[in-house]
């Protein structure tokens, strides 16, 4: 009788006074948690299924992926009307999927300001909750503004300049705006920026811009948009402050001058390195000691590796404005 007693109060324990198991897990991450204004702010959700059964996160599916995204502690931000989720996503139970959103198409974040963001996952009349994180949305210091038309278009351009601290340093950003649609075409990371070299901008015969900084000591970024605000390349260089130049030629075209570009490594793809360059004075740069007729020079020694820019996608988000600042 005292054994059947011991192992009945075990089972009120276990099953009614211990809360069950969790039947859907969810972890997650921003990619940044700091974003300049109209900037894509992208999550990777991580789900794992322990329900039994085979949830389906499509936008007809069994289950939904949802934020509850808070710009005030009593006030959630209304949505665009856009899924979360935009491609298939299945996880049959006991396994795991990440997933990868943008919280811009789906929610007006619109505001330089701070958001608390939770996302929930409604399966089975049940919602799941994870951490609650928090993004901090800025307009960014604008470094530069200048206003662009075409003879072909029927709406100027707005390009601006803009700064942010991030992943301990300052990274620039570029953003094109058609102020008659009210509509911001893009908002693109250009990357990290010294500012011992004032950023150039400049217009070609098509309607391209074309936004020259400075990167590193001797590392420049030539990088390329079409007029209506998609990415069209990248291109490094390396140089000294007082001779690059971004020109405009006679015929139109815009090029970068008293600048060499850099090439790709030959043993490792998608890597560049400086070209090799003559020295400009007959010393030998790694031991300081005047070449000597009739010996080689020492090995010119190869600058750091840097990765290939990933070119980002175009997409149109509402506008919203900042104060400019000086240099």
């Amino acid at each position: 009788m005292r054994m059947r007693l011991g192992i009945w109060i075990v089972a009120v324990w276990g099953g009614w006074g211990l809360p069950a198991p969790a039947q859907v897990e969810i972890t997650w991450s921003l990619v940044h948690n700091r974003t300049v204004l109209m900037e894509p702010v992208k999550a990777v959700v991580h789900i794992a299924n322990h329900s039994g059964q085979t949830m389906d996160l499509s936008p007809r599916g069994n289950a939904r992926l949802s934020f509850d995204v808070e710009d005030r502690p009593t006030s959630t931000v209304a949505g665009t009307g856009q899924p979360l989720v935009r491609r298939p996503v299945i996880i049959p139970d006991g396994e795991t999927r990440d997933v990868e959103v943008n919280l811009r198409d789906s929610y007006r974040i619109i505001q330089g300001q701070s958001y608390m963001l939770t996302p929930a996952v409604e399966f089975a009349g049940l919602r799941f909750l994870g951490r609650r994180l928090s993004l901090e949305v800025q307009p960014g210091l604008e470094l530069l503004k200048r206003e662009f038309g075409l003879a072909t278009a029927r709406n100027a351009r707005t390009v601006f300049l803009r700064l942010i601290h991030r992943d301990r340093s300052d990274r620039l950003f570029c953003r094109i705006d058609d102020p008659a649609a009210g509509l911001c075409l893009g908002v693109y990371e250009l990357g990290r920026i010294i500012r011992f070299f004032v950023p150039r901008f400049e217009q070609d015969r098509n309607g391209g811009f074309h936004v020259l900084h400075q990167s590193a000591p001797d590392r420049f970024v030539h990088s390329r948009f079409d007029y209506d605000g998609g990415p069209q390349g990248v291109t490094f260089y390396t140089a000294e402050v007082g001779s690059i130049r971004l020109v405009r030629t006679d015929a139109g075209e815009v090029q970068v001058s008293g600048a060499t570009p850099f090439q790709e490594d030959p043993q490792q793809a998608g890597r560049l390195i400086a070209p090799a360059l003559p020295p400009a004075h007959p010393y030998a740069t790694t031991l300081g000691e005047p070449l000597v007729p009739g010996r080689p020079a020492p090995p010119r020694p190869r600058a750091p590796a840097v990765a290939a820019p990933r070119t980002p996608t175009a997409g149109e988000y509402r506008d919203a404005g900042s104060e400019p600042v000086s240099w």
